[in-house]
Protein backbone atom coordinates (compact mmCIF):
# COMPACT_ATOMS: atom_id res chain seq x y z
CA UNK A 1 0.00 0.00 0.00
CA UNK A 2 1.50 3.57 -1.27
CA UNK A 3 2.59 5.67 1.98
CA UNK A 4 1.40 8.98 1.64
CA UNK A 5 4.29 12.01 1.82
CA UNK A 6 3.37 15.05 3.16
CA UNK A 7 5.61 17.91 3.60
CA UNK A 8 6.01 17.57 7.41
CA UNK A 9 6.57 13.83 7.18
CA UNK A 10 9.35 14.30 4.91
CA UNK A 11 11.26 16.72 7.39
CA UNK A 12 12.05 12.97 9.27
CA UNK A 13 15.19 12.73 6.78
CA UNK A 14 16.17 15.97 8.22
CA UNK A 15 15.37 15.55 11.95
CA UNK A 16 16.72 11.77 11.71
CA UNK A 17 20.91 13.07 10.62
CA UNK A 18 20.76 15.51 13.54
CA UNK A 19 20.37 18.72 12.00
CA UNK A 20 19.78 21.97 13.64
CA UNK A 21 15.95 22.56 13.47
CA UNK A 22 14.79 25.68 11.42
CA UNK A 23 11.57 27.42 10.19
CA UNK A 24 11.27 25.66 7.08
CA UNK A 25 12.82 21.92 5.76
CA UNK A 26 15.79 21.04 5.01
CA UNK A 27 16.03 19.89 1.66
CA UNK A 28 12.71 20.84 0.70
CA UNK A 29 13.30 24.58 1.28
CA UNK A 30 16.56 26.75 1.31
CA UNK A 31 16.90 27.29 4.87
CA UNK A 32 20.20 29.73 4.09
CA UNK A 33 20.89 32.61 2.45
CA UNK A 34 23.38 33.76 0.21
CA UNK A 35 25.56 35.05 2.97
CA UNK A 36 25.57 31.63 4.61
CA UNK A 37 27.16 29.16 1.50
CA UNK A 38 30.85 29.26 0.39
CA UNK A 39 32.06 28.34 -2.83
CA UNK A 40 35.37 26.93 -3.77
CA UNK A 41 36.43 27.60 -7.14
CA UNK A 42 38.20 25.46 -9.58
CA UNK A 43 39.45 22.39 -7.41
CA UNK A 44 41.63 19.98 -9.56
CA UNK A 45 40.06 16.46 -9.22
CA UNK A 46 42.02 15.02 -12.22
CA UNK A 47 44.50 15.38 -14.84
CA UNK A 48 43.73 13.18 -17.62
CA UNK A 49 44.63 13.77 -22.09
CA UNK A 50 43.28 16.51 -23.87
CA UNK A 51 41.44 15.33 -27.00
CA UNK A 52 41.25 18.94 -27.90
CA UNK A 53 44.75 19.85 -27.66
CA UNK A 54 45.79 16.82 -30.17
CA UNK A 55 42.44 16.33 -32.01
CA UNK A 56 44.49 13.55 -34.10
CA UNK A 57 43.95 11.24 -31.56
CA UNK A 58 40.15 10.97 -32.20
CA UNK A 59 41.18 9.24 -35.03
CA UNK A 60 42.31 5.66 -34.68
CA UNK A 61 44.51 4.52 -37.71
CA UNK A 62 46.45 7.62 -35.75
CA UNK A 63 46.17 5.85 -32.55
CA UNK A 64 47.38 2.49 -33.79
CA UNK A 65 50.39 4.03 -36.14
CA UNK A 66 51.56 5.89 -32.95
CA UNK A 67 50.70 3.15 -30.44
CA UNK A 68 53.88 2.79 -29.16
CA UNK A 69 55.03 6.31 -28.92
CA UNK A 70 51.86 6.58 -27.26
CA UNK A 71 51.96 3.95 -24.27
CA UNK A 72 55.34 5.48 -23.39
CA UNK A 73 54.11 9.00 -23.37
CA UNK A 74 51.21 7.32 -21.24
CA UNK A 75 53.40 5.50 -18.95
CA UNK A 76 55.86 8.48 -18.03
CA UNK A 77 53.09 10.68 -17.31
CA UNK A 78 51.19 8.39 -15.18
CA UNK A 79 54.17 8.03 -13.40
CA UNK A 80 54.67 12.13 -12.74
CA UNK A 81 51.08 12.41 -11.89
CA UNK A 82 51.77 9.40 -9.37
CA UNK A 83 54.99 11.33 -7.97
CA UNK A 84 53.11 14.21 -7.58
CA UNK A 85 55.65 15.82 -9.64
CA UNK A 86 55.03 19.15 -11.92
CA UNK A 87 53.41 18.08 -15.67
CA UNK A 88 56.15 18.87 -18.24
CA UNK A 89 55.22 21.55 -20.33
CA UNK A 90 55.31 19.63 -23.91
CA UNK A 91 52.54 17.35 -22.35
CA UNK A 92 50.65 20.56 -21.62
CA UNK A 93 50.71 22.75 -25.10
CA UNK A 94 48.71 22.09 -27.97
CA UNK A 95 50.11 19.59 -30.21
CA UNK A 96 49.68 22.74 -32.92
CA UNK A 97 52.18 24.36 -31.21
CA UNK A 98 55.11 22.06 -29.72
CA UNK A 99 54.95 18.53 -31.20
CA UNK A 100 57.62 17.05 -29.20
CA UNK A 101 54.57 15.17 -27.29
CA UNK A 102 51.73 13.00 -29.26
CA UNK A 103 49.91 13.37 -25.72
CA UNK A 104 48.49 16.70 -24.14
CA UNK A 105 46.99 16.58 -20.73
CA UNK A 106 45.18 19.19 -18.73
CA UNK A 107 43.68 19.76 -15.41
CA UNK A 108 40.14 19.41 -15.15
CA UNK A 109 38.79 21.39 -12.57
CA UNK A 110 35.45 21.40 -10.08
CA UNK A 111 33.69 23.83 -8.12
CA UNK A 112 31.94 23.10 -4.78
CA UNK A 113 29.04 24.74 -3.14
CA UNK A 114 28.50 24.36 0.55
CA UNK A 115 26.93 26.01 4.24
CA UNK A 116 29.03 27.87 5.90
CA UNK A 117 30.11 26.24 8.61
CA UNK A 118 29.44 29.18 11.03
CA UNK A 119 25.68 28.84 9.74
CA UNK A 120 25.48 24.95 9.57
CA UNK A 121 25.75 22.44 12.15
CA UNK A 122 25.72 20.05 10.03
CA UNK A 123 29.38 18.00 9.13
CA UNK A 124 27.91 15.40 7.19
CA UNK A 125 25.67 16.02 4.16
CA UNK A 126 24.04 14.94 1.36
CA UNK A 127 26.01 15.43 -2.13
CA UNK A 128 24.49 17.12 -5.70
CA UNK A 129 26.78 16.82 -8.33
CA UNK A 130 25.89 18.43 -11.40
CA UNK A 131 27.39 17.54 -14.91
CA UNK A 132 26.76 20.31 -17.18
CA UNK A 133 25.46 20.97 -21.12
CA UNK A 134 27.32 21.62 -23.83
CA UNK A 135 27.36 19.34 -26.83
CA UNK A 136 31.01 17.85 -25.68
CA UNK A 137 32.62 20.82 -27.03
CA UNK A 138 33.80 23.84 -25.69
CA UNK A 139 31.29 26.74 -25.20
CA UNK A 140 30.82 29.31 -28.70
CA UNK A 141 32.54 25.90 -30.57
CA UNK A 142 29.89 23.95 -29.82
CA UNK A 143 27.29 26.22 -30.96
CA UNK A 144 25.54 27.16 -28.03
CA UNK A 145 25.83 30.25 -25.68
CA UNK A 146 26.97 27.79 -23.04
CA UNK A 147 28.76 24.44 -21.65
CA UNK A 148 30.27 24.45 -18.99
CA UNK A 149 29.88 24.69 -14.96
CA UNK A 150 29.74 28.64 -15.26
CA UNK A 151 26.92 28.62 -17.15
CA UNK A 152 23.95 30.36 -15.42
CA UNK A 153 21.68 27.80 -14.68
CA UNK A 154 24.39 25.75 -13.23
CA UNK A 155 25.74 28.54 -10.79
CA UNK A 156 22.00 28.82 -10.00
CA UNK A 157 20.89 24.92 -9.26
CA UNK A 158 24.45 24.34 -7.05
CA UNK A 159 23.75 27.80 -5.06
CA UNK A 160 19.88 26.55 -4.70
CA UNK A 161 21.31 23.12 -3.45
CA UNK A 162 23.68 24.53 -1.03
CA UNK A 163 20.75 26.82 0.44
CA UNK A 164 18.64 24.39 1.23
CA UNK A 165 21.67 22.10 2.80
CA UNK A 166 23.28 20.22 0.25
CA UNK A 167 27.11 20.11 -0.77
CA UNK A 168 26.90 21.07 -4.53
CA UNK A 169 29.91 19.81 -6.95
CA UNK A 170 30.28 21.08 -10.34
CA UNK A 171 32.77 19.70 -12.17
CA UNK A 172 33.92 20.26 -15.97
CA UNK A 173 34.86 17.57 -18.11
CA UNK A 174 36.43 16.85 -21.10
CA UNK A 175 35.34 17.67 -24.66
CA UNK A 176 36.00 16.55 -27.99
CA UNK A 177 34.29 14.98 -30.91
CA UNK A 178 33.75 15.43 -35.00
CA UNK A 179 30.51 16.71 -35.23
CA UNK A 180 31.44 18.14 -38.79
CA UNK A 181 32.48 14.88 -40.24
CA UNK A 182 30.53 14.51 -43.88
CA UNK A 183 31.25 11.85 -46.92
CA UNK A 184 30.45 8.05 -46.96
CA UNK A 185 31.91 7.88 -43.68
CA UNK A 186 30.98 10.40 -41.71
CA UNK A 187 27.94 9.33 -39.90
CA UNK A 188 30.26 6.69 -38.66
CA UNK A 189 32.63 8.88 -37.54
CA UNK A 190 30.12 11.16 -35.80
CA UNK A 191 28.77 8.32 -33.84
CA UNK A 192 32.12 7.07 -33.23
CA UNK A 193 33.73 9.64 -31.67
CA UNK A 194 30.46 11.38 -30.33
CA UNK A 195 29.80 7.85 -28.29
CA UNK A 196 34.03 7.94 -27.05
CA UNK A 197 33.51 11.49 -25.97
CA UNK A 198 30.45 10.63 -23.51
CA UNK A 199 32.12 7.31 -22.44
CA UNK A 200 35.23 9.83 -21.32
CA UNK A 201 32.93 12.01 -19.67
CA UNK A 202 31.41 9.33 -17.59
CA UNK A 203 35.34 8.88 -16.07
CA UNK A 204 35.66 12.02 -15.13
CA UNK A 205 32.04 11.99 -13.61
CA UNK A 206 33.54 9.29 -11.86
CA UNK A 207 36.77 10.26 -10.86
CA UNK A 208 34.70 13.45 -8.88
CA UNK A 209 33.38 11.29 -7.20
CA UNK A 210 35.63 9.41 -6.14
CA UNK A 211 37.61 12.37 -5.41
CA UNK A 212 35.27 13.92 -2.74
CA UNK A 213 35.11 10.47 -1.17
CA UNK A 214 38.85 10.54 -0.83
CA UNK A 215 38.75 13.91 1.05
CA UNK A 216 36.09 12.51 3.10
CA UNK A 217 38.65 9.77 4.27
CA UNK A 218 41.14 11.95 4.61
CA UNK A 219 39.42 14.82 6.88
CA UNK A 220 36.12 15.69 5.03
CA UNK A 221 36.90 19.14 4.21
CA UNK A 222 33.54 19.27 2.11
CA UNK A 223 31.36 18.23 4.82
CA UNK A 224 29.57 15.30 2.72
CA UNK A 225 27.65 12.14 3.26
CA UNK A 226 29.36 9.65 1.50
CA UNK A 227 26.69 6.87 0.97
CA UNK A 228 24.37 9.94 -0.23
CA UNK A 229 25.52 10.99 -3.75
CA UNK A 230 23.06 12.06 -6.43
CA UNK A 231 24.09 12.77 -10.11
CA UNK A 232 22.23 15.14 -11.78
CA UNK A 233 22.19 15.91 -15.68
CA UNK A 234 21.77 18.74 -17.73
CA UNK A 235 21.33 18.66 -21.78
CA UNK A 236 24.41 16.88 -22.70
CA UNK A 237 25.52 16.51 -18.85
CA UNK A 238 22.08 14.13 -18.81
CA UNK A 239 23.27 11.64 -21.62
CA UNK A 240 26.51 11.52 -19.27
CA UNK A 241 24.33 11.03 -15.89
CA UNK A 242 21.91 8.06 -17.55
CA UNK A 243 24.95 6.30 -19.08
CA UNK A 244 26.97 6.64 -15.79
CA UNK A 245 23.94 4.71 -13.80
CA UNK A 246 23.30 2.25 -16.40
CA UNK A 247 26.48 0.85 -18.13
CA UNK A 248 28.03 -1.61 -16.13
CA UNK A 249 29.68 -3.88 -18.30
CA UNK A 250 31.22 -3.70 -22.04
CA UNK A 251 28.58 -5.57 -23.32
CA UNK A 252 26.44 -2.50 -22.72
CA UNK A 253 28.69 -0.82 -25.27
CA UNK A 254 28.36 -3.31 -27.62
CA UNK A 255 24.68 -3.77 -28.86
CA UNK A 256 24.25 -2.89 -33.06
CA UNK A 257 24.33 0.31 -33.12
CA UNK A 258 27.11 0.66 -31.45
CA UNK A 259 28.98 -1.63 -33.89
CA UNK A 260 31.03 0.01 -36.38
CA UNK A 261 29.85 -1.28 -39.74
CA UNK A 262 33.59 -1.73 -41.06
CA UNK A 263 35.03 -3.57 -38.49
CA UNK A 264 32.26 -4.83 -36.65
CA UNK A 265 34.15 -3.88 -33.50
CA UNK A 266 32.42 -1.29 -31.10
CA UNK A 267 33.00 1.70 -31.10
CA UNK A 268 34.06 2.19 -27.82
CA UNK A 269 37.28 0.47 -27.05
CA UNK A 270 38.53 -0.53 -23.55
CA UNK A 271 42.04 -1.00 -24.32
CA UNK A 272 41.83 2.32 -25.95
CA UNK A 273 39.69 4.61 -23.48
CA UNK A 274 39.15 2.86 -20.70
CA UNK A 275 36.97 0.10 -18.73
CA UNK A 276 33.99 1.13 -17.86
CA UNK A 277 34.90 2.10 -14.65
CA UNK A 278 37.65 4.52 -15.92
CA UNK A 279 40.87 2.19 -15.17
CA UNK A 280 43.32 1.17 -17.99
CA UNK A 281 43.43 2.61 -21.48
CA UNK A 282 46.39 3.61 -23.89
CA UNK A 283 44.68 7.21 -23.39
CA UNK A 284 43.37 7.17 -20.13
CA UNK A 285 45.66 8.06 -17.20
CA UNK A 286 42.82 7.61 -13.95
CA UNK A 287 43.86 5.09 -11.40
CA UNK A 288 41.79 3.21 -8.60
CA UNK A 289 42.05 5.36 -5.10
CA UNK A 290 40.48 2.91 -3.07
CA UNK A 291 37.09 5.11 -3.23
CA UNK A 292 33.73 3.70 -4.78
CA UNK A 293 32.32 5.53 -7.99
CA UNK A 294 28.55 4.16 -6.48
CA UNK A 295 25.66 6.75 -6.69
CA UNK A 296 22.48 6.61 -4.80
CA UNK A 297 20.11 8.59 -7.43
CA UNK A 298 19.85 10.07 -11.13
CA UNK A 299 18.30 13.35 -11.97
CA UNK A 300 18.16 14.43 -15.77
CA UNK A 301 17.05 17.62 -17.43
CA UNK A 302 17.56 16.86 -20.62
CA UNK A 303 19.62 14.72 -22.42
CA UNK A 304 18.68 10.73 -22.18
CA UNK A 305 19.62 7.35 -22.78
CA UNK A 306 21.90 5.96 -24.65
CA UNK A 307 20.05 1.71 -25.06
CA UNK A 308 17.04 0.65 -23.55
CA UNK A 309 19.25 -2.75 -22.91
CA UNK A 310 21.68 -1.32 -20.73
CA UNK A 311 18.83 -0.47 -18.14
CA UNK A 312 18.91 -3.32 -15.40
CA UNK A 313 17.21 -3.86 -11.93
CA UNK A 314 20.44 -2.98 -10.18
CA UNK A 315 20.55 0.79 -11.40
CA UNK A 316 19.52 3.40 -8.98
CA UNK A 317 16.27 5.41 -8.77
CA UNK A 318 16.25 7.68 -11.67
CA UNK A 319 13.81 11.14 -11.63
CA UNK A 320 13.41 12.61 -15.10
CA UNK A 321 12.44 16.09 -16.57
CA UNK A 322 12.27 16.35 -20.03
CA UNK A 323 10.19 19.16 -22.53
CA UNK A 324 7.76 16.79 -24.82
CA UNK A 325 8.97 18.57 -27.51
CA UNK A 326 13.19 18.82 -27.29
CA UNK A 327 14.54 19.29 -30.64
CA UNK A 328 17.88 17.73 -29.61
CA UNK A 329 17.48 14.87 -27.20
CA UNK A 330 13.83 12.88 -27.80
CA UNK A 331 11.59 12.74 -25.81
CA UNK A 332 9.97 9.69 -26.90
CA UNK A 333 12.33 8.06 -29.45
CA UNK A 334 14.22 9.39 -32.52
CA UNK A 335 17.70 10.35 -33.07
CA UNK A 336 20.14 12.45 -31.38
CA UNK A 337 20.75 16.12 -32.88
CA UNK A 338 23.39 18.50 -32.26
CA UNK A 339 23.36 21.98 -32.87
CA UNK A 340 26.35 22.49 -33.93
CA UNK A 341 25.06 20.50 -37.47
CA UNK A 342 21.88 19.92 -37.04
CA UNK A 343 22.48 16.02 -37.91
CA UNK A 344 21.33 12.91 -37.01
CA UNK A 345 24.14 11.02 -34.73
CA UNK A 346 22.53 7.96 -33.31
CA UNK A 347 18.89 6.72 -32.46
CA UNK A 348 18.06 6.60 -28.42
CA UNK A 349 14.92 6.22 -26.64
CA UNK A 350 13.64 9.19 -24.88
CA UNK A 351 11.78 9.31 -21.23
CA UNK A 352 8.95 7.89 -22.40
CA UNK A 353 10.50 4.85 -23.20
CA UNK A 354 13.25 4.06 -20.50
CA UNK A 355 10.90 5.28 -17.35
CA UNK A 356 8.14 2.80 -17.97
CA UNK A 357 10.51 0.17 -17.82
CA UNK A 358 12.71 1.65 -14.92
CA UNK A 359 9.70 1.56 -13.18
CA UNK A 360 8.99 -2.18 -14.91
CA UNK A 361 12.04 -2.93 -13.29
CA UNK A 362 11.37 -2.15 -9.94
CA UNK A 363 14.25 0.70 -9.75
CA UNK A 364 12.29 3.49 -9.03
CA UNK A 365 10.11 1.63 -6.30
CA UNK A 366 11.92 3.21 -3.56
CA UNK A 367 9.78 6.51 -3.98
CA UNK A 368 7.04 5.40 -6.64
CA UNK A 369 5.42 3.11 -3.59
CA UNK A 370 5.11 6.32 -2.18
CA UNK A 371 2.02 9.52 -2.38
CA UNK A 372 2.73 12.70 -2.74
CA UNK A 373 0.46 15.56 -2.61
CA UNK A 374 1.65 18.60 -3.91
CA UNK A 375 0.73 20.43 -7.25
CA UNK A 376 4.07 19.87 -8.85
CA UNK A 377 2.69 16.08 -9.02
CA UNK A 378 -0.15 16.75 -9.68
CA UNK A 379 0.58 18.72 -12.46
CA UNK A 380 3.00 15.92 -13.73
CA UNK A 381 0.61 12.82 -13.34
CA UNK A 382 -2.26 15.48 -15.45
CA UNK A 383 -0.21 14.87 -18.47
CA UNK A 384 0.25 11.38 -17.99
CA UNK A 385 -1.79 9.68 -21.52
CA UNK A 386 -2.13 13.32 -23.36
CA UNK A 387 -1.44 13.34 -26.47
CA UNK A 388 0.70 16.02 -28.05
CA UNK A 389 1.16 17.77 -31.73
CA UNK A 390 5.06 16.89 -32.42
CA UNK A 391 6.97 18.24 -35.32
CA UNK A 392 7.65 13.90 -35.66
CA UNK A 393 4.50 12.00 -35.15
CA UNK A 394 1.86 12.73 -32.18
CA UNK A 395 3.22 11.75 -29.06
CA UNK A 396 1.23 10.38 -25.85
CA UNK A 397 2.93 10.49 -23.04
CA UNK A 398 3.11 7.02 -20.70
CA UNK A 399 1.02 6.63 -18.09
CA UNK A 400 3.63 4.04 -16.85
CA UNK A 401 6.25 7.23 -16.44
CA UNK A 402 5.80 7.60 -12.84
CA UNK A 403 8.83 9.59 -11.49
CA UNK A 404 9.07 11.68 -15.25
CA UNK A 405 8.31 15.35 -14.98
CA UNK A 406 6.85 16.29 -18.85
CA UNK A 407 7.36 20.12 -19.41
CA UNK A 408 4.80 20.51 -21.92
CA UNK A 409 5.76 24.53 -24.28
CA UNK A 410 4.42 25.93 -27.07
CA UNK A 411 4.39 23.70 -30.22
CA UNK A 412 6.28 25.08 -33.64
CA UNK A 413 6.20 23.30 -37.32
CA UNK A 414 9.82 23.76 -37.14
CA UNK A 415 11.43 21.20 -35.19
CA UNK A 416 14.53 23.77 -34.05
CA UNK A 417 12.09 26.03 -33.02
CA UNK A 418 10.62 24.28 -30.28
CA UNK A 419 11.99 24.79 -26.58
CA UNK A 420 13.89 22.04 -24.96
CA UNK A 421 15.63 24.14 -22.27
CA UNK A 422 13.62 26.68 -20.89
CA UNK A 423 15.17 26.63 -17.87
CA UNK A 424 18.83 27.97 -19.27
CA UNK A 425 19.53 31.67 -19.74
CA UNK A 426 22.66 33.96 -20.94
CA UNK A 427 23.45 37.81 -20.75
CA UNK A 428 23.98 38.77 -23.96
CA UNK A 429 27.02 40.77 -23.27
CA UNK A 430 28.89 37.91 -21.64
CA UNK A 431 28.43 36.14 -25.02
CA UNK A 432 30.20 38.86 -27.08
CA UNK A 433 33.17 38.44 -24.45
CA UNK A 434 33.55 35.07 -25.04
CA UNK A 435 32.91 34.94 -28.71
CA UNK A 436 35.87 37.51 -29.11
CA UNK A 437 38.03 35.85 -26.27
CA UNK A 438 37.48 32.26 -28.60
CA UNK A 439 38.29 34.08 -31.96
CA UNK A 440 40.84 35.05 -30.48
CA UNK A 441 42.31 32.04 -29.18
CA UNK A 442 41.27 29.89 -31.91
CA UNK A 443 41.76 32.31 -35.39
CA UNK A 444 38.07 31.85 -35.57
CA UNK A 445 35.57 33.87 -36.89
CA UNK A 446 32.56 32.93 -34.72
CA UNK A 447 29.46 35.43 -34.41
CA UNK A 448 28.20 36.17 -31.51
CA UNK A 449 24.97 37.74 -32.76
CA UNK A 450 24.14 34.49 -34.89
CA UNK A 451 24.96 32.15 -31.74
CA UNK A 452 22.64 34.34 -29.84
CA UNK A 453 19.95 34.31 -32.47
CA UNK A 454 20.16 30.83 -32.94
CA UNK A 455 19.77 29.76 -29.07
CA UNK A 456 16.54 32.06 -28.78
CA UNK A 457 15.30 29.83 -31.42
CA UNK A 458 15.02 26.87 -28.90
CA UNK A 459 14.12 29.54 -26.19
CA UNK A 460 12.88 32.35 -26.99
CA UNK A 461 12.65 35.08 -24.25
CA UNK A 462 15.62 33.60 -22.65
CA UNK A 463 16.39 35.20 -19.37
CA UNK A 464 16.29 34.88 -15.52
CA UNK A 465 12.84 35.76 -14.83
CA UNK A 466 12.06 33.21 -17.66
CA UNK A 467 13.86 30.66 -16.16
CA UNK A 468 13.24 30.72 -12.66
CA UNK A 469 10.03 29.04 -12.13
CA UNK A 470 11.20 26.26 -14.05
CA UNK A 471 13.37 25.62 -12.02
CA UNK A 472 11.45 26.25 -8.95
CA UNK A 473 9.23 23.58 -10.91
CA UNK A 474 12.87 21.37 -10.97
CA UNK A 475 13.33 21.95 -6.99
CA UNK A 476 10.06 21.20 -6.26
CA UNK A 477 9.27 18.23 -7.80
CA UNK A 478 12.65 16.11 -7.08
CA UNK A 479 13.51 17.24 -3.86
CA UNK A 480 10.55 14.91 -1.95
CA UNK A 481 11.75 11.87 -3.69
CA UNK A 482 15.56 12.70 -3.40
CA UNK A 483 14.53 12.81 0.58
CA UNK A 484 12.83 9.10 0.22
CA UNK A 485 15.87 7.97 -1.75
CA UNK A 486 18.41 9.41 0.34
CA UNK A 487 16.41 7.80 3.33
CA UNK A 488 16.81 4.60 2.53
CA UNK A 489 20.19 4.22 0.47
CA UNK A 490 21.84 1.59 1.09
CA UNK A 491 20.77 -1.39 3.64
CA UNK A 492 21.80 1.40 6.72
CA UNK A 493 19.29 4.04 7.40
CA UNK A 494 19.78 7.11 8.73
CA UNK A 495 17.67 6.27 11.34
CA UNK A 496 20.14 3.69 11.80
CA UNK A 497 23.08 6.04 11.65
CA UNK A 498 21.31 8.60 13.61
CA UNK A 499 21.04 5.85 17.03
CA UNK A 500 25.00 5.60 17.43
CA UNK A 501 25.85 5.41 21.44
CA UNK A 502 29.03 7.00 23.04
CA UNK A 503 29.92 3.38 25.13
CA UNK A 504 30.05 1.41 21.52
CA UNK A 505 33.32 2.00 20.11
CA UNK A 506 36.36 0.26 18.09
CA UNK A 507 39.72 0.70 17.18
CA UNK A 508 41.85 1.46 15.49
CA UNK A 509 39.95 3.64 12.90
CA UNK A 510 41.64 3.84 10.22
CA UNK A 511 42.88 0.17 10.40
CA UNK A 512 44.52 -2.90 8.53
CA UNK A 513 44.69 -6.18 9.69
CA UNK A 514 41.83 -5.93 12.42
CA UNK A 515 39.28 -4.04 14.40
CA UNK A 516 39.01 -4.22 18.38
CA UNK A 517 34.93 -4.01 19.33
CA UNK A 518 34.00 -2.62 22.64
CA UNK A 519 30.84 -2.42 24.32
CA UNK A 520 30.83 -0.44 27.68
CA UNK A 521 27.83 -0.45 29.48
CA UNK A 522 25.67 -1.92 26.56
CA UNK A 523 25.89 -5.79 27.54
CA UNK A 524 27.40 -8.37 24.87
CA UNK A 525 27.83 -7.20 21.28
CA UNK A 526 25.97 -10.49 19.36
CA UNK A 527 25.92 -9.28 15.95
CA UNK A 528 28.46 -7.15 13.76
CA UNK A 529 27.58 -6.17 9.94
CA UNK A 530 29.70 -4.10 7.73
CA UNK A 531 28.38 -2.20 4.65
CA UNK A 532 30.53 -0.78 1.80
CA UNK A 533 29.48 3.17 0.73
CA UNK A 534 27.32 1.50 -1.83
CA UNK A 535 25.11 -0.25 1.31
CA UNK A 536 25.81 -3.62 0.42
CA UNK A 537 26.33 -6.06 3.26
CA UNK A 538 30.21 -7.36 2.72
CA UNK A 539 30.55 -9.03 6.07
CA UNK A 540 28.20 -10.74 8.99
CA UNK A 541 28.64 -12.37 12.23
CA UNK A 542 26.51 -13.12 14.70
CA UNK A 543 26.20 -15.12 18.41
CA UNK A 544 29.39 -14.06 19.92
CA UNK A 545 27.94 -12.81 23.28
CA UNK A 546 30.79 -11.03 24.09
CA UNK A 547 32.23 -7.72 25.29
CA UNK A 548 34.81 -7.49 22.76
CA UNK A 549 35.25 -8.85 19.53
CA UNK A 550 38.21 -9.15 17.35
CA UNK A 551 36.98 -8.23 13.81
CA UNK A 552 39.69 -8.73 11.11
CA UNK A 553 39.78 -6.73 8.00
CA UNK A 554 42.67 -7.55 6.07
CA UNK A 555 40.69 -8.97 3.40
CA UNK A 556 38.43 -5.84 2.78
CA UNK A 557 39.63 -3.16 -0.40
CA UNK A 558 40.39 0.10 0.68
CA UNK A 559 38.35 2.38 1.67
CA UNK A 560 35.05 3.48 3.68
CA UNK A 561 32.81 1.09 5.13
CA UNK A 562 29.98 1.20 7.73
CA UNK A 563 30.39 -1.13 10.48
CA UNK A 564 27.21 -1.66 11.66
CA UNK A 565 26.92 -3.67 15.60
CA UNK A 566 24.40 -5.21 17.53
CA UNK A 567 24.54 -5.66 21.52
CA UNK A 568 21.99 -6.35 23.85
CA UNK A 569 21.12 -2.59 24.52
CA UNK A 570 21.85 -0.65 21.62
CA UNK A 571 22.66 -1.01 18.24
CA UNK A 572 25.31 1.71 16.80
CA UNK A 573 26.80 2.52 13.15
CA UNK A 574 30.60 3.53 12.54
CA UNK A 575 32.37 4.55 9.92
CA UNK A 576 35.63 2.35 9.16
CA UNK A 577 37.98 3.28 7.31
CA UNK A 578 40.27 0.35 5.95
CA UNK A 579 43.92 1.23 5.02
Amino acid sequence: MKKQIQKAALCAFTCAIGFSAHAQDRYLDEIFDNNEITIQKDITYGINVDFLKNTQLLDPSYIASNQSQIAAERDSLMAIIDAGNPIPVDFLQPFAANSNTILKVSELKMDVYMPEASADTATERPVMLYLHTGNFLPPVINGGTGGSKEDSVAVELCKQWAKRGYVAVAPNYRHGWNPAATGITGGVVRRATLLNAVYRAIHDAKQTVRVIREDYAEGNNYGIDVNRVVLYGQGSGGYVALAYNAIDRQEDTETPKFLNPQSGQSYVQPSIVGDWEGFGGLLNLYTPNGQSADIQAVVHAGGTLGDISWLKSSASPIISLHCVRDPFAPFDTGNVIVPTTEENVVPVPGPNQFMPRANNLGINDVYTNETFNDVYTQRAQSIYGETYNHYLNNVTVSTEAEGMFPFVLPFAQDRFENQGTPWEWWAKSDLDNLVAAVNAQTGGSYDANDIHNNALNTNPGQGRAKALPYIDTIQNYIHPRLMVILDNAGEVSVRDKSSIQADVSFFPNPAVNEVTLMAKGSGNINRVEIFNISGKLVYSRSGMDSPVYNMPVNQFSKGMYLVKITAENTSAVKRLMVR
